[in-house]
């Protein structure tokens, strides 16, 4: 190629850079004067011979006149889309108004879209006359027309190097362009792993761990344009007026708030104004919190308190602590809306919480749904899936790894292409990476993780949602809070902790629907579920696809059976024999390691190993744990179980399988070694449950040997189904109501005998009843004593109180209709519990009955009170029976 064919093509590129800008200032799109800035800057370095050349923004923000300097050779550009006269006057004042030819002896204006014929405005000669350099409008007013001049005396060399340069930019330039056109298909191939999450059930639609402050947080952090208004909220009646009284009573001059109100109407339509107004609303806090803190109670360390002017006059004291509540009202929603524009500026929302938590759920909602539904543009990683690229590069191959992205040599392409597409659209460009805990090797990515964290947070509007599990980010990321850019890190730290009641009864509908079990959840079992979501995620899989009935109990050990026994079904034949085995050499390793937090399976046989593969990629059963660092941790896979009681109930059951009918030797010596042990008291539970209704005798007697059965008995009667209760239970169950010595335990077994109305079971509410019945007028005052008491009061008759709302509760639900709801031995109890009530509450009990008339369980209730020997008792069955008579 000659000097013309590169002249040519230099010429062809610099004709079509001038379209390009002409086109996009027309349509408002100003930004790309600063990029051409730096795209200028190699062609000016060859053409003006000034090697040093450089964007003189990047050496000192908001540089005055010059936008390119070289201080080497003194060259300085002012590069401009406008060549007017005007512009020309403005860029010549301030390079004399900063005295820059102290820096510069040439001072360039390049008019990128074409100069004026001619500059012979007065005031432009006037400007002109005052620099101390040379500078005439003809020679130093450019545009590209006079660069391309230039050109055609330079070396062929440099104009080869400028025909490349220019060919190469314009390349990407059409790269990025085509990937503009094809963006969304490559935000479609990056959702699409969303369908990966939901075939492995990572991802459950519709069942959403709806934690609704963190929900709120992240509607800010990713869509500001849309939420700013949040920030607006909080000046809503903001003012200090309803303070006036007061300050006059204290004799203290009035505060006044010079919020400016237009800041509450202000509506921000770009990055830019937005930027701007956050500014202006954050300065109008700085300076009502410098008048309102003070005051309050919220002072910052070392800051000064109020002084009042007179501090010991009368109207101080009297209005001094309504001031400083209000003020510290005022100060906590200034406080309140600073956060907002913090959380507005951070690049990146950390999500730590443990297993089983929602944190998948969380973030693949927010992308298949709030992200969708507000079209961010949103790339979407599983961190699981960064495995299979290279360490060191992981996540610019995975964004790479993608047939829609354009060709891009290092991180920042895609860093800065991502970053103008947010501002085309003028929302954040989010990048998700879910479950960083799950990257293979932690220390590698560690650092591979700061970087990429460096490098987002270099750009105005990327962000970056990380989740992880507590516990890892703890062992292994928790350098990244030491970097530079953890200013900008918004930590949510447990998911869950944050979930309202109205959540979790939607939580538990949505478990439902989505695996498709009918039926109802009530008391016990509503709440174990509501409480524990892996219990929940256990109870659904098991049951999914069929109809669970009413169900007002969990019994957890015939639970995990079911489980297991599907989960492992679901094996490949291969594998499906040893998964028991499997899980059973697991307890006994973690038994002989006295560690049940985590175990090493480098000695597992491969068979062994890959079914344990198979559990930690359903991470419900087992789970990977952080391994040792060093090289002992090197190609070893730590695990543990990822639901404690699954855990406790395994090792159990295979304590339970060693021992046969004559010996239960394992059994023995573990519940001799494990008081003290986290695992000891499930461990017992589910050995008890486990030999009971398998009938071992040996191990029943292994275990109703061991110190403290009767604490045990009293924790798990409760569990025993009723198939398995015996007559023994029956007498156990009674001694522990006659034991006056231990108020919980009695409290404990009572409450379990209070909800269980079905009298074909062994253990019932009629034993209940029939020992109230039996207790003297001290002794039936204790056991109520026991029951309604607490550990905790201070107060000795606080148990009389709960007593008390016990029977307003009931008689203020529905009055003596509410009474229908109940069974005849629950209206037992309650005439028990209603004869040491306040006299007020005995009244109104007394008129429950009589209202209900001859309502038939009321009339059973009364006819199952009627043996009680205690004298309270017999006096408020008096009163009603009175109370009958009168009335008839």
């Amino acid at each position: 190629m000659n000097r013309d064919d590169h002249l040519k093509n230099i010429a062809k590129f610099a004709g079509r850079m001038v379209h390009e800008i002409r086109a996009l200032n027309a349509i408002g799109r100003f930004d790309i004067n600063s990029v051409t800035e730096d795209f200028l800057i190699p062609i000016l370095k060859l053409v003006f011979d000034c090697s040093d050349l450089q964007n003189m923004n990047r050496v000192q923000a908001n540089f005055p006149a010059v936008d390119l300097g070289c201080t080497t050779t003194r060259v300085s550009f002012q590069v401009t889309t406008d060549g007017s006269s005007g512009k020309i006057l403005k860029t010549v004042e301030k390079f004399h108004e900063h005295s820059l030819s102290k820096t510069f002896d040439r001072l360039y204006v390049l008019a990128l879209t074409g100069k004026q014929a001619s500059y012979t405005a007065k005031s432009l000669e006037r400007a002109i006359a005052a620099l101390t350099i040379p500078f005439s409008p003809a020679a130093h007013v450019i545009d590209l027309d006079d660069i391309l001049a230039r050109m055609r005396h330079l070396e062929t060399a440099k104009l080869e190097a400028i025909d490349h340069y220019l060919a190469s930019g314009w390349a990407k330039r059409d790269s990025q362009v085509k990937f503009r056109e094809q963006l969304d298909k490559f935000l479609a191939f990056s959702t699409e792993k969303i369908e990966v999450e939901k075939t492995s059930r990572k991802y459950i639609p519709t069942i959403f761990v709806e934690t609704h402050s963190t929900k709120e947080q992240m509607r800010l952090f990713a869509n500001p344009l849309f939420f700013y208004r949040k920030i607006q909220d909080k000046f809503r009646n903001f003012g200090y007026d309803h303070l006036k009284p007061s300050f006059r009573i204290a004799g203290e001059p009035e505060l006044v708030s010079e919020l400016d109100v237009g800041l509450l109407s202000a509506a921000p339509a770009t990055f830019a104004e937005l930027g701007v107004w956050l500014d202006q609303v954050d300065q109008a806090i700085g300076v009502e919190l410098a008048k309102v803190r003070p005051l309050s109670w919220w002072r910052e360390t070392g800051e000064a308190r109020y002084e009042p002017v007179n501090p010991e006059s009368a109207g101080w004291k009297i209005a001094q602590f309504r001031l400083e509540s209000a003020a510290s009202g005022l100060t906590s929603r200034l406080i309140d809306a600073r956060a907002l524009i913090s959380l507005i500026r951070n690049k990146i929302f950390l999500v730590t919480s443990m297993a089983g938590q929602g944190k998948t759920n969380f973030v693949c909602d927010l992308v298949e749904n709030q992200f969708r539904l507000f079209e961010i543009p949103c790339l979407f990683i599983p961190a699981r899936q960064l495995n299979g690229f290279t360490p060191g590069t992981r996540l610019f191959d995975y964004i790479k790894h993608n047939r829609y992205a354009p060709d891009g040599t290092k991180l920042h392409d895609y860093l800065t292409l991502f970053d103008q597409v947010a501002h085309d659209v003028e929302k954040p460009f989010v990048i998700v990476i879910d479950g960083i805990n799950e990257v293979n090797d932690l220390i590698s990515f560690n650092d591979e993780l700061k970087a990429f964290c460096s490098a987002v947070s270099q750009y105005e509007w990327i962000k970056l949602v990380i989740t992880c599990r507590s516990e890892f980010f703890d062992e292994r990321f928790a350098t990244v809070l030491d970097e530079p850019f953890a200013v900008h890190i918004h930590r949510v730290n447990d998911l869950r902790s944050e979930m309202t009641n109205h959540s979790k009864s939607r939580l538990l509908n949505a478990y439902f629907a989505h695996f498709r079990i009918s039926g109802s959840l009530r008391g016990r079992a509503k709440a174990f579920l509501a409480n524990d979501l892996l219990l929940l995620r256990i109870f659904c899989e098991r049951h999914e696809g069929s109809d669970v009935g009413y169900v007002t109990d969990i019994y957890k050990g015939d639970l995990f059976v079911d489980y297991l026994r599907k989960k492992i079904d679901a094996f490949p034949p291969e594998h499906r024999t040893s998964a028991l085995p499997t899980l059973f050499k697991i307890a006994v390793s973690m038994l002989a390691a006295d560690d049940f937090s985590k175990l090493s399976v480098r000695n597992f046989t491969a068979q062994e190993q890959e079914v344990v593969r198979r559990f930690v990629e359903d991470d419900v059963i087992l789970r990977r744990e952080v391994d040792s660092e060093g090289l002992a941790g090197v190609g070893n896979l730590a695990i543990s179980f990822t639901y404690d009681e699954l855990r406790d109930f395994i090792i159990a059951y295979q304590l339970v399988d060693l021992a046969d009918a004559q010996q239960a030797q394992a059994l023995t010596e573990a519940l001799a070694h494990l008081p003290g042990r986290p695992v000891y008291e499930g461990v017992f539970r589910y050995s008890y449950l486990l030999a009971r209704r398998a009938n071992k005798t040996a191990a029943i007697a292994a275990c109703e040997a061991a110190p403290n059965f009767g604490e045990h008995f009293s924790l798990n009667v409760h569990l025993l189904p009723p198939a398995v209760q015996s007559s023994e239970d029956v007498a156990r169950v009674k001694a522990i109501l006659s034991d006056a010595g231990s108020a919980r335990r009695r409290r404990r077994v009572a409450l379990f005998l209070l909800h269980r109305h079905n009298t074909a079971e062994s253990l019932n509410i009629a034993l209940l009843i029939a020992h109230l019945n039996d207790l003297e007028d001290k002794g039936h005052a204790a056991f109520i004593q026991d029951i309604f008491g607490d550990l905790r009061d201070y107060d000795p008759l606080a148990w009389r109180r709960r007593v008390d709302k016990l029977v307003t509760d009931v008689g203020g639900d529905e009055g003596s209709r509410g009474l229908m709801q109940h069974t005849p031995e629950w209206l037992a109890f309650f005439l028990h519990a209603a004869t040491h009530a306040g006299w007020m509450e005995r009244e109104r009990a007394s008129a429950l009955f009589r209202e209900a008339g001859g309502a038939v369980n009321s009339a059973k209730a009364l006819m199952l009170v009627r043996p009680a020997r205690a004298t309270a008792v017999q006096l408020l069955l008096a009163d009603i029976a009175a109370s009958e008579v009168a009335m008839a």
